[in-house]
């Protein structure tokens, strides 16, 4: 990815799913999640975990406090580390 490691890939993962890239960086990172394989996979294992997590807390969690968590979440996951 243009001397970009697969961490400089990683950290900007949220706005890349979010569409918030413009899109000479989102055509950039779609060449590197293309052509790296652990970055791929990681990707995948992203984008599968939320349906994961709804789908465990929707069994012993009312719906109400799921979204509240969920919510809760994605704005934690967007605070700059």
């Amino acid at each position: 990815m243009n001397g970009h490691s697969c961490k400089d890939s990683l950290n900007l993962l949220l706005e890349y799913l979010d569409g918030e890239l413009s899109a000479d960086l989102q055509a950039k990172l779609d060449a590197h999640f293309d052509g790296c394989t652990p970055c791929e996979e990681f990707l995948k294992s992203y984008r599968a975990t939320p349906s994961l997590c709804r789908k465990a807390l929707a069994a012993k969690v009312p719906k109400t406090i799921t979204d509240k968590l969920t919510s809760f979440l994605r704005e934690e996951m967007k605070k700059p580390v």
